[in-house]
């Protein structure tokens, strides 16, 4: 029977995701409200994991978690959020009602698939107080979508040259991409500062001779080079991260 329950009021790209996922081997049900997801939850007690927009007629994403969280206290729905309207006060939102993944639209049905297994291995199949545990592991990586969120969202209503030093944007990216166990190359890491190459390659050396991250030939293709976060760069950034998510009220994993 279907574990996953798939809320989107958008016919196309509910259809469109719905068939990805069959094609990957992950049968889903389908709802295109608040309402409709309620009551197929209600219906189908095998379902254990919920992708939602978060922009629903009615009732909102957020308020259907909310309602959904109330309802199924013993034994919790694994919730992954998909929009395209990733504010940061949203985002947060979701922080708080403990979703395990936060995806911005476009996305594909791989990674949809992706975010359903990770949550499948955290949450499926465990007691309840595992499943608390494992959403609060995947916390760490969900509050560095929500910093990837709020950047986006100052760069779309301030002026961009504004902030225009990228060293922040840069170890922001590095620690997500440990958070999610992707490698990220010199060319990468520059490009995802929105800065010039040669002002983004030169802010790499500072932050090298800083300490705070080192370049290594990439083990899998050595023409290139990968960057990463050294020992002393990672306890800064974990030691940040530990101070927003305390004043959130979350619990440090």
């Amino acid at each position: 029977m279907p574990r996953v329950l798939l809320v989107d009021d958008d016919v196309d790209g509910l259809t469109e995701l719905h068939e990805g996922l069959e094609m990957l081997g992950i049968p889903a049900l389908t709802a295109m409200s608040a309402a409709e997801a309620l009551d197929l939850v209600e219906k189908h007690g095998s379902l254990e994991v919920i992708v939602t927009d978060l922009q629903l007629p009615r009732i909102d994403g957020i308020e259907l978690l909310q309602k959904l969280a109330t309802r199924r206290r013993s034994l919790p729905l694994a919730a992954i959020v998909v929009t395209g309207h990733a504010s940061l006060d949203r985002a947060v939102s979701a922080l708080r009602l403990r979703v395990l993944d936060f995806l911005q639209k476009p996305v594909t049905a791989d990674e949809v698939a992706s975010a359903i297994a990770r949550a499948f291995a955290l949450v499926g199949g465990a007691p309840t107080q595992a499943r608390t545990a494992g959403v609060e592991i995947i916390n760490t990586a969900l509050y560095l979508r929500v910093l990837v969120a709020a950047q986006v969202d100052r760069t779309a209503i301030f002026e961009t040259d504004l902030f225009g030093d990228p060293a922040w944007e840069m170890l922001l990216d590095l620690f997500m991409s440990e958070a999610y166990h992707r490698p990220i190359s010199v060319t990468s890491l520059c490009i995802a500062s929105g800065a010039p190459t040669t002002t983004a390659l030169r802010r790499i050396d500072d932050l090298v001779t800083a300490g705070l991250v080192e370049r290594e030939p990439d083990q899998q293709d050595r023409r290139r080079t990968v960057v990463k976060l050294t020992t002393h760069g990672r306890e800064r950034m974990e030691a940040f991260l530990r101070r927003q998510l305390e004043r959130l009220g979350q619990k440090p994993d």
